[in-house]
């Protein structure tokens, strides 16, 4: 079977349990609460800042070791001695976060939101520990192909998660116990609390791996990771502020009352949602191409390789961002009514995360070559930029600001980690033909968009149309890429 194929039956895998919650959190968890908080968007603004804190604060204190474990556990024998040296660590650091986060709640609320938040960031300070807890864990079933596992716990934590957010808002009410009782001004709380409990489940799902490690740090070998990683976690931290501090920004710079600017950033929140169904696809990738990646590493077609699987990755994603604008006033109907106002944005923030995913590929030199701190420079120039242009077009241009940011702030990324790439680790990308695609899809979004325009056709022509546009996009795609697929798919 070809490496190409390999990959993607391990992303196939890999997306049942990265996309899978996620789909089943955009087709349950945000049309149940943007209907939950119709009546106050900007409460689910708070909810959408929260989790952008807690991004924040997951990705700083993992501190990366996950990327350490693929490039020191992947040598022979070295598995179990890395893994309990990169999981303790990581636990002893969970802990300081905990105590950092319950102490500090306080100011961290006022600065997030406003001080009377502080509970809510309590809830965080328990969901961050306990999702650092495991990322080690889910790192050494990645590098072990146990994708079904992997899956499986990420299943069953975001069902038990729906699970229990279901019994605290709706079941709740209806009972008469003594040692609970329904609290209508509390719904966000049970919200964050049914996160918790989903965290807490994926703990002890992952016990086996937990408390199968002999507990121990291998000194030289952490010296070893910690210099290696540290770059990786300015990336992280960096890749943090890009990804999921626009929420934060929009709350801060907007023009608006403090109630309004709430309501705009439940009003994106919102329409990124659908944008990260792109992000999604991306993760599943990259879940499983950065272990594919390192143990390809010493192959003499591991250029090649890399080669192929980004302009496989620019296709496919060309693709998915074309099906989900066209069906977008489909998709629309998982919004409560309130949250619709800022759709515009989604066609911006799927080419961002295109971009995004091609930079996923052509950035692996950096870590194969040991050369983090070049990789920490582009993420924090990209976290610079970002920031640059949030905060100074917000207050301007709204909402629209961070699509726009993300959308330059990605692809500046791209041609930066190509350029200096080059010198480093030569790659032979086919860049005609992955230009060519992403130009093509954006002309028939452009076409698309035009169509609609002068025609002022109802939905239902309106969707035929999309559809005949998608399946052009598809079948021209096919026959300019027929040799390719040939190439890489032929076992």
């Amino acid at each position: 079977m070809s490496l190409i194929k390999k990959l993607a039956g391990q992303t196939v895998v890999y997306g049942i349990g990265s996309i899978l919650p996620r789909v089943l959190h955009l087709i349950v968890l945000v049309p149940y609460l943007t209907r939950v908080f119709n009546d106050d968007t900007g409460e689910y603004g708070i909810h959408a800042i929260m989790y952008a804190f807690a991004g924040l604060i997951i990705g700083l204190f993992t501190f990366r070791m996950e990327t350490a474990l693929f490039r020191f556990g992947s040598k022979d024998n070295s598995l179990e001695n890395t893994f309990s040296t990169a999981f303790t660590a990581v636990s002893l650091v969970s802990l300081l976060a905990l105590g950092a986060i319950l102490f500090q709640s306080e100011n961290i609320a006022s600065i997030l939101t406003k001080p009377e938040d502080q509970h809510y960031v309590q809830y965080f300070a328990f969901i961050c520990f306990l999702d650092i807890l495991v990322a080690i864990p889910f790192a050494k079933l990645r590098l072990q192909n146990k994708a079904m596992k992997f899956s499986s716990i990420k299943v069953i934590s975001v069902l038990v998660n729906i699970a229990v957010m279901v019994f605290l808002l709706e079941i709740l009410s209806n009972l008469n116990l003594n040692w609970i009782s329904y609290d209508p001004d509390q719904r966000l709380a049970y919200v964050f609390i049914a996160n918790i409990v989903g965290s807490a489940v994926t703990v002890l799902l992952l016990s086996k791996e937990i408390f199968q490690n002999t507990w121990s740090i291998d000194k030289v070998l952490f010296k070893k990771m910690f210099q290696y990683t540290w770059p990786l976690a300015l990336v992280g931290l960096a890749g943090s502020i890009m990804t999921y501090q626009d929420r934060w920004l929009i709350n801060t710079f907007s023009v608006g009352t403090e109630e309004q600017n709430e309501i705009a950033t439940g009003i994106y929140s919102a329409a990124v949602k659908f944008a990260v169904i792109m992000q999604l696809f991306i993760q599943a990738f990259n879940y499983a191409a950065e272990p594919f990646f390192f143990r390809q590493a010493d192959s003499k077609e591991a250029p090649q390789t890399y080669a192929d699987v980004a302009r496989a990755f620019t296709l496919v994603g060309s693709i998915a961002f074309l099906a989900i604008y066209f069906y977008l006033d489909i998709l629309q109907n998982i919004l409560g009514e309130n949250f619709r106002g800022g759709l515009n944005i989604v066609p911006i923030l799927l080419l961002a995360y295109l971009f995004l995913g091609l930079y996923y590929n052509i950035s692996i030199w950096y870590k194969i070559k040991d050369k983090t701190k070049i990789g920490a420079l582009i993420s924090v120039a990209g976290a610079i930029i970002s920031l640059s242009i949030n905060i100074y077009l917000i207050p301007k241009m709204g909402i629209i600001a961070s699509a726009w940011a993300a959308f330059f702030t990605f692809g500046s990324m791209v041609v930066m980690g190509y350029l200096i790439g080059r010198k480093y680790y030569p790659v032979p990308y086919r860049l005609d033909r992955i230009v060519s695609i992403i130009v093509l899809a954006v002309g028939f979004y452009i076409l698309t968009e035009f169509l609609h325009g002068q025609l002022n056709l109802g939905l239902g022509l309106k969707l035929a149309v999309n559809s005949l546009l998608l399946l052009l996009y598809v079948g021209m795609m096919w026959l300019w890429e027929k040799k390719f697929y040939q190439r890489i798919l032929k076992d």
